[in-house]
């Protein structure tokens, strides 16, 4: 987990609100069988499991799997956790909320909340672990206030559903917790985020990446929709000069996450052995050369140094391609925010002056293919001598 996750409440939303639409059904009546069993005083004793079963529906709804109504009843596998976490955070709000201090943390702690909960039931951490780890998430200089905004505004989608004899509840509060799994997985999950995104339908990624090399694509990612998101608002007329960016934009990416793939591919492989186990094993092939009985074993052992010595060489071109993908990715990123900056400038000039930003904005897309274009070329040559 990064120490200072980015916090993009318009796009946890967004994809919080693709989530619930898949099983909206599911999640209503598993919310309304959940509000049925909680009665008071029942509620203070059986909401906390029911709660966390709707987490279990949403996760399992993020990934794709097949989500049913008797799922709610899956939370109660955590339950002393879960109740002990929830009356944690209930006394805490009902504390606060009586101090002038309170609206100042009760959202804090409402976003903690959020994060503890699906680290408690998908994690199976324990309540200390859950709750430390949401509160060094959530108290970030960087992002503290984004995630005090986050937590008045999620609690305000859940508490909407009380309007109209709380009926819309059993919409809201899944909503509600669709939102809270999103947020959880993009700053718990990054691998399962950039996969995730993978799998929408405009675009398939046939190879998995750890998560430690998810950063670097993931920030492309980032900027690629920011683009798509000025594009798409733009003017009819803005839009149809740079609609012909789009394919590029999606080439580029295309082309970063092949390249990003191949990066771990080859620190996977520089990690099965070192330069100076190589010449430590020259050596010793060397020695046996000059110690060869008879022409025959004189012959393989040659064989073996040429192949040894060809192993060496592509272990440093190896090592060289490795250092310029690094820095394209780099590249890539800084030119795709200034193509960003671009389409803003672009909106807000004459039609005139936008046809030429567009050209030269197709042309920075087109030019970064060509570059990643010969790295993947390099790459794939040495693929056939390693």
């Amino acid at each position: 987990m990064a120490s200072q996750p980015t916090v993009t409440i318009e796009q946890w939303f967004t994809e919080g609100w693709k989530l619930y639409k898949r099983h909206p059904v599911t999640f209503s009546f598993a919310s309304l069988l959940g509000a049925l069993m909680c009665f008071p005083p029942a509620f203070l004793f059986f909401a906390a499991p029911f709660y966390a079963g709707l987490y279990y529906m949403a996760l399992k709804a993020m990934r794709r799997e097949k989500t049913r109504i008797r799922d709610i009843f899956k939370g109660f596998r955590r339950y002393w956790a879960a109740l002990f976490l929830w009356w944690l955070f209930l006394i805490a709000f009902i504390v606060l909320c009586t101090t002038a201090i309170g609206i100042l943390v009760v959202p804090l702690l409402w976003a903690m909340s959020m994060l503890a909960l699906p680290l408690l039931i998908d994690e199976g951490k324990d309540v200390g672990s859950a709750f430390g780890a949401a509160f060094k998430t959530v108290f970030t200089w960087k992002n503290c206030a984004r995630f005090w905004l986050y937590g008045l505004v999620v609690s305000l989608v859940s508490s909407l559903g009380a309007l109209g004899f709380f009926v819309g509840l059993f919409i809201t509060v899944p909503l509600a917790v669709c939102i809270q799994v999103v947020a959880y997985r993009d700053i718990f999950k990054p691998e399962e985020a950039f996969q995730q995104e993978m799998l929408e339908p405009w675009q398939e990624y046939p190879f998995p990446l750890k998560a430690e090399y998810i950063g670097p694509i993931s920030r492309i990612r980032d900027v690629r929709n920011r683009i798509f998101q000025q594009i798409q608002s733009a003017d009819d007329s803005v839009k149809l000069l740079l609609e012909g960016s789009i394919e590029h934009l999606d080439n580029v990416f295309a082309k970063a996450a092949d390249l990003t793939h191949r990066l771990q591919q080859i620190d996977d492989y520089l990690a099965t052995t070192t330069m100076q186990t190589l010449h430590t094993e020259k050596m010793e092939i060397t020695r046996k050369l000059a110690e060869s009985p008879n022409t025959a074993i004189y012959a393989q052992y040659e064989e073996a140094l040429h192949t040894l010595e060809e192993r060496i060489e592509n272990h440093e071109r190896l090592e060289e391609l490795r250092q310029q993908i690094d820095a394209r990715l780099t590249t890539i990123r800084v030119s795709l925010d200034n193509t960003h900056a671009k389409i803003i400038q672009i909106r807000t000039t004459g039609l005139s002056n936008a046809r030429l930003e567009s050209d030269d904005v197709s042309k920075t897309l087109r030019d970064l293919q060509i570059e990643m274009d010969a790295l993947l070329s390099s790459l794939e040559e040495m693929s056939k001598t390693t």
